[in-house]
């Protein structure tokens, strides 16, 4: 409001100023108004206006036309900011509804996450998990706040499959072929399963003919070492449809060109690739079966996985010595594919 005064204030001094100082001071605005827009066209930026200038120049109008004059805003803007004075002037002030308080934007979201996170859940079930955190929401309030969100699309249609892989993570188990050519043009084909909760390779075999029969000689085994019922997820090819019923197994298939359904699958391939084969010149099928024991031995029991917050897939990290955290004796190291991996361990005291 101080802006405001001392604007009209300054303009009241002008009717007391002598004619010569008048001349003076218009011309001297002029200037400045002049430096002022060439700077704002120059740097092609809109010239800040406060809500108190719009006050000014709209009361200023209204007592005597500016419109002419002006050459920062158009004419049509200040008769726009005029309107909205008066109509402000004349408006009452809004007197507050009754009813029930508004739901803040805070529990809103917090209703969102519930159902997104339980997509199962009536509105009468997410009122009463709200009740058990004090907050006392009816599921009709609830229904008009999902309406809202889904409308906005911000409610997931069904079980993702991220979320899937996640609630039967240990009970979840993934195949798949990858194949390694020889130097002399030999093609091998290697079938793994890998554990989705572990990371383990708990099978793999070789073999120059990737059949129907030799999948299933491989699930046989694979029963005889799980010994209970499990998920395995493969892909389209023909030899991995099998009758996997028999064995305790549901199988979960992989849509078209969507390699990401089977990533634990591929990732471990990628690893295998880079850190064991891409290293070699293969010649034969043992060369081939020697690299896969070893690598597989250091994947599983050596080698730290990031996807499961560094630990090792068949076994686990030592405790933490609190009294020596950054103690580095007696620590001694295992060469693994000729040298071209190390495995780092504490020798026995």
């Amino acid at each position: 409001m101080l802006p405001l005064l001392s604007a009209f204030m300054k303009l009241l001094l002008f009717g007391f100023s002598s004619k010569k100082a008048l001349i003076a001071r218009i011309l001297l605005l002029e200037k400045e108004r002049e430096i002022l827009l060439r700077h704002y066209r120059f740097e092609n930026k809109r010239i800040p206006i406060r809500h108190l200038d719009r006050i000014f120049l709209a009361v200023l109008n209204s007592a005597h036309s500016i419109i002419n004059s002006l050459a920062i805003i158009k004419p049509e803007t200040l008769l726009a900011w005029q309107r909205v004075l008066l109509k402000s002037f004349w408006t009452y002030p809004p007197h507050p509804r009754g009813g029930r308080p508004p739901v803040s934007q805070e529990i809103k979201e917090l209703v969102l996450r519930m159902k997104n996170e339980n997509l199962s859940w009536g509105y009468v079930r997410i009122s009463g998990e709200l009740k058990k955190l004090g907050i006392d929401l009816d599921s009709t309030t609830i229904a008009n706040i999902l309406r809202h969100y889904r409308r906005k699309g911000k409610i997931r249609a069904s079980l993702t499959w991220k979320k899937f892989l996640k609630s039967h993570i240990d009970s979840l188990f993934a195949t798949d072929f990858f194949t390694i050519d020889t130097i002399f043009n030999q093609r091998f084909y290697i079938f793994f399963i890998i554990s989705h909760g572990t990371r383990e390779i708990v099978q793999f075999a070789i073999t120059r003919n990737p059949v129907k029969e030799f999948v299933r000689q491989q699930m046989i085994l694979f029963e005889e070492k799980i010994k209970r019922p499990v998920y395995l997820i493969h892909d389209r090819s023909g030899e991995l449809f099998q009758d996997y019923a028999s064995f305790g197994i549901k199988e979960i298939v992989t849509s078209v060109k969507a390699p990401n359904m089977n990533a634990f699958a591929e990732r471990f391939v990628g690893s295998i690739r880079r850190e064991a084969f891409d290293s070699f010149i293969v010649f034969n099928e043992q060369q081939i079966r020697r690299i896969l024991v070893e690598y597989i031995d250091y994947y599983n029991s050596m080698r730290p996985h990031q996807g499961i917050d560094c630990r090792i897939p068949a076994g686990t990290l030592p405790p933490d010595d609190p009294l020596h955290p950054l103690k580095c004796s007696g620590i001694r190291s295992k060469p693994v594919l000729g040298g071209l991996h190390h495995h780092y361990f504490r020798k026995a005291s």
